[in-house]
């Protein structure tokens, strides 16, 4: 039986900022776990991705992610609609996780409640991009059913 640890995962980026992308991509590639299979600009182009449409369909090319790593504010769909529309598919051990730069209590508690598995704040400094990939990881190498969602301390609201 293969090592936990020795977990390679696929990641599709869901983030309509280009720079934040990029920059995430990067700090992702830094660590042998990652792998990025593919980057999405919104809610509706994650959607069809999942889905297998339009220029999606190849799943050679477009394989279905272990890891949804999705921003919540977006244009077209949003993040809290694309989790409303995932709690209504079956994809058997995706994990979604939020990097937003929102980290008000109330949008950190709606994505809980709408089946996100972890939320991560996004930090003005690309350097700690590098932090939160490593914070990643170990969550999920250490994530089971009752595994405890990484939140931030929220802001109030």
């Amino acid at each position: 039986m293969a090592e936990v640890t020795n977990q390679k995962y696929s990641i599709l980026i869901v983030d309509d900022s280009e720079e934040d992308s990029f920059f995430l991509e990067r700090a992702l590639r830094q660590s042998t776990r990652f792998q990025v299979v593919g980057a999405v600009r919104d809610g509706e182009e994650a959607i069809s991705y999942l889905s297998g449409l339009d220029q999606y369909q190849d799943r050679q090319l477009w394989p279905i992610p272990d890891v949804l790593l999705m921003d919540l504010k977006m244009p077209r769909l949003n993040g809290f609609e694309v989790l409303e529309w995932l709690q209504k598919q079956s994809f058997p051990g995706l994990k979604v996780v939020i990097l937003s730069g929102s980290s008000m209590a109330g949008d950190i508690q709606r994505v809980k409640a709408l089946g996100a598995d972890a939320f991560y704040t996004k930090s003005a400094p690309n350097s700690k991009l590098v932090e939160m990939v490593g914070n990643l990881e170990q969550f999920l190498i250490n994530s089971g059913p009752n595994s405890e969602m990484p939140i931030p301390s929220p802001k109030p609201e």
